[in-house]
């Protein structure tokens, strides 16, 4: 066989700003692999509308890499200049010269450094085959139990150049725990990517609709620093082109904090040492793509302790949490089981009451880009990770308001209460099951988390419909105080028919341990009157949660409680 170096230096590099590598698919269907900065191509007749690589995490990667590109080489000095950009979007020859100024740090092979890729060739440093660059594929542990039942190993025994470069820079991006001194991204593993898209009034969905609104600018880069204006330095921004600062203490490492690094280095964090190894494809075509490639990427080699991003970075498509209100340092949010849902808008879409949670920097800075013509969406990305096994791949789209400050405040209380109320539901109708199903409900095996999944999506819809209904009210009543009240009422008995369907379905009589059905009524009937507001659980509901009167509470003295 060929000596992969003495390859690698007769080849023609593989530049990933010059070469067509990025699947687009246009709106009329068709998909094209493209470079980078053709990303404006035919926007006025056939814009590309979305990327078009076979597995979502790439999709979603993908729209980082280029918000990180965009932000790098071609941010807008302030909010104005964004606006020219969005108003008429910069032709592909525009974007070629801007990108152009940063190609020399996007080589993907070659003599030099390479993207994303350790300077150190990582000689005699443990080999690993391709697929394993995938961020759900089996462990070594899983492979050694023969345990992978879902995820089959051997499914790429190769790579494709553009598909390594994808699944490299995913990897990175969302980096899960990988053993010791196997780094987690920068934002932690699995972080949640949540992103503003908007169709643009003339062109209608595009591609740039769904990346330049969440571009920097170059006033909110500096704004991140820490300490005085950032300086200019290449190794700082892109950590391939320098020495790995390693994290391996007995080596005299240490962690990469804020201050080590360049704003921008938050868009190409580079938490694990990788030397993609590459060979002529000969018959062989990606094990992803099915794609076609003279090069492929059979293994990599791995080395451990690369940086080890320390807490108070602040990457600006993710949101953030301080676990206490004396906590200083902000993490970064992460998906959980149950999916993303409107349950978790107060943290993501709005902050929480108590301000330990707010959204991301870039749904913060959109009021001052748009204006209320923009019809904007939230997209919410990411993986649900526990510790190194990659349980699945999150995604949910919203619409997404925008209004004055007055009625924002006021739509905020809503969503606040509601999503409240939904999480208090779930709870009573998934005790509820347990307790008609079990005589020891605590005791109770498995994970019933689907419960409050199902109920979130089968109220998304009447949760959207109440979201509206209040904007009407808040602008109907401007003086009233609490203008969403009788939406509110509303909503109450949305939940409790969801909650009911919900019990009846996952407690039916006859999956009833020892068939019994005194306990099954008890459990059906406390849940009916919590739902309606009565008893210790439903005056929690409605009063603390929802903050309408409860039954109990606006009952005259002396009056009989209605039947249930």
């Amino acid at each position: 066989m060929t000596d992969p170096a003495t390859t690698d230096a007769l080849r023609a590099v593989f530049n990933l700003i010059d070469e067509p590598w990025l699947p687009m698919r246009r709106r009329s269907g068709v998909v094209e692999h493209v470079q980078p900065w053709r990303v404006t191509e035919g926007i006025a007749d056939d814009p590309f509308a979305a990327f078009a690589w076979p597995r979502p995490d790439f999709n979603g990667a993908a729209h980082e890499l280029l918000i990180g590109l965009l932000s790098t080489a071609a941010a807008p000095e302030d909010d104005e200049e964004w606006k020219n950009w969005w108003r008429a979007p910069p032709a592909p020859d525009v974007l070629r010269e801007r990108f152009a100024t940063v190609a020399y740090a996007f080589n993907l092979d070659g003599p030099g450094p390479r993207f994303l890729q350790d300077l150190d060739a990582l000689e005699g440093a443990e080999g690993k085959v391709i697929e394993a660059l995938l961020v759900d594929a089996p462990g070594a542990q899983t492979l050694r139990n023969n345990a992978d039942l879902f995820v089959k190993r051997g499914g790429a025994p190769v790579l494709s150049r553009a598909a390594a470069a994808m699944a490299l820079f995913t990897l990175n991006a969302f980096a899960p725990s990988g053993g010791a001194g196997h780094r987690t991204s920068l934002r932690g593993g699995g972080p949640m990517t949540t992103l503003v898209v908007t169709d643009h009034p003339e062109c209608g969905a595009t591609l740039w609709g769904r990346l330049w609104p969440n571009v920097e600018t170059r006033e909110q880069v500096e704004a991140r620093a820490t300490g005085s204006k950032p300086e200019e330095n290449p190794g700082t921004v892109f950590p391939w082109l320098i020495p790995t600062r390693t994290s391996d203490s007995k080596a005299g490492g240490r962690s990469t904090t804020p201050a080590d690094v360049h704003p921008l280095h938050v868009y190409w964090g580079m938490p694990r040492r990788i030397r993609l190894l590459f060979e002529e494809a000969g018959d062989r075509r990606c094990g992803l793509t099915d794609a076609r490639d003279s090069v492929v990427v059979p293994r990599y080699r791995t080395r451990n302790y690369g940086a080890n991003y320390s807490d108070g970075f602040q990457h600006p498509l993710t949101p953030y949490y301080r676990p206490k209100a004396t906590s200083v340092e902000k993490l970064a949010v992460h998906p959980n089981p149950g999916g993303i849902s409107y349950r978790l808008w107060p943290g993501i879409v709005v902050p929480t009451k108590d301000n330990l949670r707010e959204p991301a920097q870039v749904v913060r800075q959109w009021p001052e880009r748009s204006t209320r013509a923009l019809r904007a969406r939230f997209v919410a990305f990411g993986y649900d990770m526990d510790n190194m096994k990659a349980r699945a791949w999150l995604e949910a789209e919203w619409p997404l308001w925008n209004f004055d400050e007055d009625v924002k405040e006021r739509l905020r209380g809503f969503i606040h209460r509601a999503a409240a109320g939904a999480d208090a539901v779930t709870r009573l109708v998934t005790g509820a099951v347990k307790s008609a199903l079990y005589d020891r409900p605590r005791d109770a095996d498995g994970d019933y988390g689907f419960i409050a999944e199902r109920f979130y999506r089968d109220t998304e819809t009447q949760f959207y419909a109440a979201l509206g209904q209040s904007v009407s009210m808040i602008h109907a009543a401007p003086d009233n105080d609490d203008p969403t009240l009788e939406v509110r009422r509303r909503w109450a008995p949305v939940m409790e028919k969801a909650a009911l369907l919900l019990f009846d379905e996952y407690a039916p009589p006859d999956a009833l341990e020892n068939r019994d059905m005194h306990r099954y009524v008890k459990a059906r009937f406390y849940l009916a009157l919590a739902l309606r507001g009565h008893g210790k659980n439903g005056k929690s509901l409605f009063v603390r949660d929802l903050d309408i009167p409860s039954p109990e509470s606006s009952r005259p003295r002396g009056r009989k409680k209605e039947a249930i």
